[in-house]
């Protein structure tokens, strides 16, 4: 998989609704232009919550190197290459998008076993009769367990300890499966870690490699 551990647009004047956590807070974004606080290394853009289908994204690199894509879904857009740039605009066609996130995606490599599920909040009663009555509200999202057994280096650790005033505030991760997607039924995903706010990971090896259990809940 391939996970956004630092999103540097808490770093910018990105418009606050695109910093939130929540994909329902939601604003504008037909032409943007996001000031980073410095010159911040990018290979991947996340999104969520958008009626759009078309992403330009310009940077101000020495190439003006621009990145396009085809909105799927919920997740992580990763290029091809690393640039470096201190500002990024936007053009698509969509009118809202409820949360934009940039910088590295962190490549970190999972085992052949993939655990994918899928979860309702709904509450439905059972009557005397054996009858179901359906729950007030409610809603369904999914679930994954992913196993990264020492796969997780110094550069994902560095990204990991660079944004966890983010990862502990329980802010969910953009996510790219397009690795893992031959087994599973989707490839983008937008969700928390369900121990994010205590990592911990386990060191066996000599070198500096770590392995970790990743257990993810969709969030919207």
């Amino acid at each position: 998989m391939k996970i956004l551990l630092n999103d540097i647009l808490q770093y910018s004047d990105a418009p606050e609704p695109l910093k939130s956590p929540m994909l329902s807070e939601r604003t504008s974004i037909n032409e943007t232009i996001i000031n980073l606080d410095k010159n911040r290394q990018i290979n991947a853009i996340g999104i969520g919550n958008t009626d759009g289908t078309s992403f330009d994204i310009i940077f101000n690199d020495a190439a003006n190197t621009t990145f396009t894509f085809r909105f799927i879904g919920n997740g992580l857009y990763c290029m091809d290459s690393i640039i470096s740039a201190s500002k990024i605009r936007i053009n698509t066609n969509a009118t809202y998008v409820g949360r934009i996130g940039a910088g590295l995606g962190i490549h970190i490599p999972t085992s052949i076993a993939k655990e994918p599920g899928f979860v309702s909040t709904a509450e439905p009663r059972i009557t005397l009769s054996g009858q179901v009555i359906n729950g007030l509200g409610g809603y369904n999202y999914r679930i994954l367990s992913l196993d990264s057994r020492y796969k997780i280096d110094e550069v994902a650790m560095n990204e990991i300890q660079e944004g966890y005033n983010t990862i502990g505030a329980g802010f969910p991760f953009f996510i790219d499966l397009t690795d893992e997607s031959y087994k599973l039924p989707f490839s983008k995903f937008y969700a928390t870690e369900i121990d994010q706010k205590k990592m911990s990971f386990e060191g066996g090896i000599r070198k500096y490699l770590y392995s970790r259990r990743w257990y993810f809940e969709e969030k919207f």
